[in-house]
């Protein structure tokens, strides 16, 4: 008798989830254009519009945009600028930070928007099942290669 084995579904582990979004935005705020340190007014010291190039090298960077700037939120792009890469092979993403709760959540990806919590496999988007996890596990990988590589101290641009 062949028995098979019934696939588990994907289930987030929201208390996972939240921790992954402190940490994020912990590491985030020392890169945001116009904030100090003391993160406990962060939006008070920043203005929408404003930037931050983060340079890799003489060819490559990586800007960080202010593109919302409300009382509890912030809204960001961060987006790969270069000399030599194509347009459309440079990666970009839209981060949220909730101030009141010390949160950052990607919430754009390649162009990409409203990430849902469980995506069923397989589907038409082709999206893992944890996708929003992934994603904000992809910003939490580049914010660590910055602070690893020394990429803290950056122009600010107008």
């Amino acid at each position: 008798m062949t028995l098979l084995a019934k696939k588990r579904s994907y289930k987030p582990y929201v208390p996972d989830f939240l921790t992954l979004c402190e940490r994020n935005y912990a590491q985030l705020r020392f890169f945001l254009p116009g904030a100090a340190a003391a993160h406990s007014d962060i939006a008070a010291k920043m203005t929408a519009g404003a930037s931050k190039v983060i340079q890799i090298n003489e060819y490559e960077g990586y800007r960080i945009k202010l593109l919302e700037l409300c009382k509890f939120t912030t809204t960001i792009k961060i987006e790969h600028v270069s000399d030599t890469a194509l347009g459309w092979l440079r990666p970009q993403f839209e981060v949220r930070l909730y101030h009141d709760a010390r949160l950052a959540e990607v919430v754009s990806c390649q162009q990409v928007r409203r990430f849902k919590a469980v995506y069923d496999y397989p589907n038409l988007e082709m999206m893992q099942p944890d996708e929003k996890r992934q994603i904000n596990l992809l910003l939490r990988d580049w914010l660590m290669l910055c602070q690893r590589q020394g990429y803290h101290s950056v122009e600010s641009l107008s």
